[in-house]
């Protein structure tokens, strides 16, 4: 067993749980081990408001639970990038496959099944700890490439993959990397054959899957989008995004009951997590064009978690839906301010003032867009048709 060093008692330690008891367990047992500073939140909501406005360095949180569910809490952590460098240990009562695939999915740091013995929580934050603090030669290299990557300072990023594949060149994770290395470049079928040989050496790769889907869906292949979209979902099922991206692929190729069906077996799997249902609901009313309601039911999904990407963008989808043009360019603001570099935002973004009629705005973020994101069948049509009409040089 692990034992966690000295040095590391001084950091800040946050237990989200909703169980009083289970709060004042883990606290306990983080004292035992000799943790110094440790807060308590009931929900991911409470949380979220500490992580914001306090340094925290280790999260250990419940998956399960009202308000903001552990899963929503993390995502909408690794959304902001200011939130870096926490660590993550999901804590479950579940033993199934899915809670494994969903943890790797995430990309959270470990997992601890209930109930646990104060050795293994000790061993859980050891690990994960000692890799924060003390990373191996790859993990240093992919920290810096996807620190470069996310900047699209592209030759930077090559050495910093380069100098991990060194070290590891048969790594599903490098081999995937590389592939979003050579979508960045434009090298699109490399990129699909080098996921495709990470599946190979990894069957339950979801972010694999879910990156095929992303490049046949962008390139208007909508059936083996869906394919690879239901592998990643039969793999790792709680993905609230995968979940709705399915339902608008099946209702686009004319499969209505199958996205409905799909949606409401979602809702009815999350009932206790208030935004994520209200956020399925939401997307269910748009699909049945019954906006004005769509709406209300996402307003409240954003208010329970405004900072959660996957909400901002159905928000603003209904505010345009029902004529509320600017309320949804007010969002789409707050978004690029949490991921700038998103080409679906300034796409969305482009759009909208297309209906506001504002040309020269809509041209810029299209362009801003399709620079991100050259491969999208969409974004390529909708600017081809705005330089043709409007007569300026792609």
């Amino acid at each position: 067993m692990a034992s966690v060093p000295i040095k590391y008692f001084s950091i800040n330690c946050l237990v989200v749980d909703d169980e009083t008891s289970m709060r004042s367990t883990i606290k306990h047992m983080m004292g035992k081990i000799g943790f110094k500073n440790i807060l308590s939140a009931e929900n991911g909501r409470s949380a979220l408001d500490y992580i914001n406005n306090t340094k925290i360095d280790l999260v250990i949180s419940d998956v399960n639970m009202p308000e903001m569910s552990g899963s929503e809490l993390f995502n909408t952590i690794r959304a902001n990038r200011k939130h870096d460098n926490v660590s993550f240990i999901f804590v479950t009562a579940e033993t199934t496959r899915d809670v494994v695939a969903r943890v790797a999915e995430h990309g959270a740091d470990d997992y601890i099944i209930k109930p646990f013995l104060l050795s293994t929580l000790e061993d859980k934050i050891a690990k994960v700890l000692t890799k924060k603090y003390n990373p191996s030669n790859v993990e240093v290299q992919l920290k810096s490439f996807h620190t470069f990557l996310n900047a699209r300072s592209i030759t930077e990023a090559e050495e910093a993959l380069k100098k991990a594949a060194e070290l590891a060149p048969d790594s599903p994770v490098i081999i995937f990397n590389s592939g979003q290395l050579a979508l960045a470049k434009g090298e699109l079928e490399k990129a699909i054959s080098l996921f495709k040989e990470s599946i190979e050496k990894k069957p339950l790769f979801v972010k694999a899957y879910n990156a095929l889907g992303e490049i046949y869906e962008q390139t208007g292949d909508m059936k083996t989008a869906i394919q690879y979209y239901e592998q990643a979902h039969n793999i790792s099922p709680g993905s609230t995004e995968r979940l709705i991206t399915l339902s608008k692929l099946y209702a686009g190729t004319g499969k209505n009951e199958k996205a409905e069906s799909l949606l409401k077996d979602a809702i009815s799997n999350v009932r206790e997590d208030l935004s994520t249902s209200n956020h399925l609901i939401g997307e269910m009313l748009l699909a049945k064009n019954d906006n004005e309601k769509a709406l209300e039911m996402l307003l409240k999904a954003h208010q329970k978690n405004p900072q959660d990407i996957k909400i901002m963008f159905s928000l603003a989808d209904a505010y345009r839906k029902t004529g509320k043009t600017q309320e949804a360019l007010d969002v789409y603001d707050n978004m690029l301010r949490i991921t700038p570099n998103n080409a679906a935002i300034h796409y969305n973004i482009g759009k909208a003032y297309i209906e506001m009629g504002v040309k020269n705005k809509a041209i810029q973020a299209m362009k801003k867009a399709w620079e991100l994101n050259p491969f999208s069948k969409e974004i390529t049509t909708d600017l081809k048709a705005l330089a043709e009409k409007d007569r300026f040089d792609l």
